[in-house]
This record gives C-alpha cells, sequence and structure tokens, in this order.
C-alpha cells in the first residue's frame, strides 16, 4: 500500500510539472482565441485546447488542474469551454441565480448531466428550471424527509450502527473500496430505509465508480468504447438496477451513487489525509471540532469541483489583465476550491485551520448556495464525522496512509 501510495504521488507530481508547462502555453491562445472577432475559428482553437484540459484533468484531478490555472492565470481563467470565476464576492451573488445551466462540468464534457451517469434522465445537479425545482420538491418531500433533516450525531449513529461494526470488523477497513462501499450502506439505510448487504453494496459500488470512469474516459471523444466495455448497459445492470428490486427510489440512488457515494467517501479520504499531513490527533478533538474539520477539508478540497450557469446577455470579465466579453450562451463556471481560496474572505487561505471564525465557515461555498444548495449539506457533514469517529476508533490517522483514485 505504501509504495503503491508513493508512486503514485510521484506520478502526480510529473504530472504536475507538465500541466503547468502545459498551462503556461495554452493561456494566450485561449485568449486569443476569446477576444477573436471571427467565431468560426474561436470554435475551433476552444475546441482543440478543450481536448488538452480534458488530458490536464485526467492527469491532475479535477481541484489540482483548478488551482495550476488559478497560479498561473493570478485569478480569473478559461477552461475548456468556459470563463472561470475565482471571486469570492462575485461568485456569491451569481451561483444564486442562474435560470440556465449548462450540461458541462468545469466547462469539458466528462460526464456532466449524462443520462447514463444517472438513473433519471437528468442530473439533479446540473438541471435547470423548471426540472430542477420539481427535483428538488420531490427530494424535499421524499427524500430528505423530517426525520432525516433531524438526525444529529449520536442518533444517525445509532440508525447506523450495524454497518458501522461491520465495516470495523473488515480486515480492509481503511481501503478505498470498503470505505466508498460503507457510504453506500449508510445513505441507501438513511434515505431508503434498507439494509443493503455489504457484499452487494461493494458490488453496486465497484460497478459505479467502474462505469463512471468509462464515462469519464469515453463519453467525449472515444464513444464508441462505452459499446465496447458495454458501459451504458452495465452501469444500468449491476449499480441501478440491484437497488431498484429492493425497492429503492430512483432519485435516493442517484443521491447516493453519484452525490454521497463519491463526495462522502472521497472527503473521509481527504480527511484522514489532511490529519496526516497537519499532525492532528482526531481522537483527541471535541464533537464541534469534528464537524469543524471536516468543513475545513471539504474547503480545502470540494468533492463537487464547479457549478455553472449559461449567460443570457453579454458580460465582460477580466482575465490576466485583459478584459474578455462573453455573449449570451456562452458559459460562466465557479471552481469551487479556488473560490474557496479568496484571501478577501478566508484568513491564511491555503492553511488547514480547525479555529476559523464563524464568518469563514458560513463562507465556505463547496455546496453551493441559495436556492441551489445540495440538499443533504449538513446530512454529509454528519455522516463524514460518524465514518471518520469510526475509522479513528481503529487507526490513528497520523500514520495512516489511503491510497485513493480521484477524478
Amino acid at each position: 500500500m505504501r509504495s503503491l501510495y508513493a508512486l503514485q504521488q510521484a506520478l502526480r507530481a510529473i504530472a504536475r510539472v507538465v500541466s503547468i508547462a502545459v498551462i503556461w502555453l495554452l493561456k494566450p491562445v485561449k485568449l486569443f482565441a476569446w477576444r477573436c472577432r471571427f467565431r468560426w475559428l474561436r470554435r475551433i482553437i476552444l475546441e482543440i485546447t478543450t481536448a488538452i484540459d480534458w488530458t490536464l484533468v485526467l492527469a491532475n484531478v479535477q481541484n489540482e488542474t483548478m488551482l495550476l490555472h488559478l497560479r498561473i492565470y493570478r485569478g480569473n481563467f478559461i477552461f475548456g469551454q468556459a470563463l472561470m470565476v475565482v471571486g469570492h464576492a462575485r461568485a456569491k451573488i451569481e451561483i444564486e441565480q442562474p435560470s440556465l445551466r449548462g450540461n458541462r462540468f468545469m466547462g469539458v464534457d466528462l460526464v456532466s448531466n449524462d443520462p447514463m451517469a444517472f438513473l433519471t434522465n437528468a442530473g439533479a445537479l446540473t438541471s435547470a428550471p423548471p426540472t430542477r425545482d420539481l427535483i428538488r420538491g420531490y427530494i424535499d418531500e421524499k427524500i430528505m424527509t423530517t426525520r432525516v433533516r433531524s438526525l444529529d450525531l449520536a442518533s444517525l449513529t445509532a440508525e447506523c450502527q450495524g454497518i458501522l461494526n461491520e465495516w470495523a470488523s473488515d480486515t480492509d477497513m481503511s481501503s478505498m473500496w470498503k470505505i466508498r462501499g460503507a457510504a453506500t450502506r449508510i445513505f441507501i439505510q438513511v434515505l431508503a430505509g434498507v439494509d443493503l448487504p455489504a457484499p452487494q453494496a461493494d458490488a453496486v459500488t465497484f460497478s459505479y465508480v467502474r462505469r463512471f470512469a468509462e464515462l469519464s474516459l469515453f463519453a467525449r471523444y472515444f464513444t464508441f468504447m462505452l459499446a465496447i466495455l458495454g458501459t451504458r448497459q452495465g452501469i444500468r445492470r449491476d449499480a441501478y438496477f440491484p437497488l431498484r428490486r429492493l425497492g429503492v427510489d430512483n432519485v435516493a440512488i442517484d443521491m447516493t451513487l453519484f452525490a454521497a457515494m463519491f463526495s462522502v467517501g472521497t472527503i473521509v479520504m481527504k480527511s484522514a489525509g489532511f490529519a496526516k499531513d497537519n499532525g492532528v490527533d482526531y481522537r483527541a478533538l471535541s464533537m464541534r471540532e469534528r464537524m469543524a474539520f471536516v468543513v475545513e477539508a471539504v474547503r480545502l478540497c470540494p468533492t463537487v469541483t464547479s457549478v455553472h450557469r449559461i449567460l443570457e446577455e453579454p458580460e465582460m470579465m477580466v482575465v490576466a489583465g485583459i478584459s474578455v466579453r462573453a455573449e449570451a450562451g456562452d458559459e460562466f463556471a465557479y471552481p469551487f476550491v479556488c473560490i474557496n481560496r479568496d484571501p478577501a474572505v478566508f484568513s491564511q487561505p491555503e492553511t488547514f485551520n480547525l479555529n476559523r471564525p464563524m464568518s469563514e465557515v458560513a463562507s465556505v461555498l463547496s455546496w453551493s448556495s441559495g436556492k441551489h444548495i445540495c440538499p443533504a449539506k449538513d446530512l454529509s457533514v454528519l455522516v463524514t464525522t460518524m465514518m471518520l469517529d469510526a475509522l479513528s476508533e481503529r487507526f490513528d490517522f497520523r500514520t495512516l496512509t489511503i491510497c485513493n483514485l480521484e477524478f
């Protein structure tokens, strides 16, 4: 495990150096494209540079790619087909207001709202009104019920104690797959009241991650590979239908597999990593400090990378000191990992700090804001804290190494 982790870190370091050079070279090309008066030429240039940006995400993972661009551009930047807004004040206002949301993440076609990535035919994270409002109303009434919203850490732990005990007894408890499988079981239990056996949860989780990776790799440029691999049939057969047969609601499946299993599973592993990197004895923290720990981890490593909006009127943006005009139909995106590091809002923004003032804690935008805020924000913090508590009973995070495959 340690050797695999060391190899993973070495490959990331190499990818980071190469990526910085690529971003520097692409920067003037992208600026030229956005200022070019010939739209056909701009489309050609951006399509080529978007393909390169897509490879940067695969090489570095999403958040790291956003931070590398922020470092090179020193402010708003261009990524994929979108103009990326990094200022907290502007983002806070604009992410609450879009009536039209794009079908990309970060301006590139990774998975977005591909109906194959969701059991429902539109991704709840990327839909625009009225679809989004209908989905949100359904979630509030049928999924995030009064009972679910009333859970605190103690009652949640009591409800999931059997799952936690089984997870703790597994010899591979701290592996990526077991962590994600436990997150799947917990959310199916809480959101649907279904006790999903561990082997079945692990199988569903593995299948979904595998098919999601295939969609991310091939859906944009190598579509024929999806047919060869049987991605479209496999994701439904092996991930969705086993849960449907147990009576789990379609939207609850989407929330569990796309949002919860990926997000909570990732932040559990990231939190353990932050504890190791910062020498934090997690077991010595109070309940308030443990929950603050989770929020700070999500500030620095948001698991939903960005939100976006389609412009309905022309707008201006300054990119690398140059004023760029975006037309109606163009896309602005808001990378949370950059916004959450705005020094105008967060003191020592790169530092992992468990004692941030409440004004800064409340300014973390990793769950979006306003009517678009994640409906499971509070539940995700509770579940992550509960899982970290269980994991810390067996492992000291300061010495724990978890090898995690990220997107």
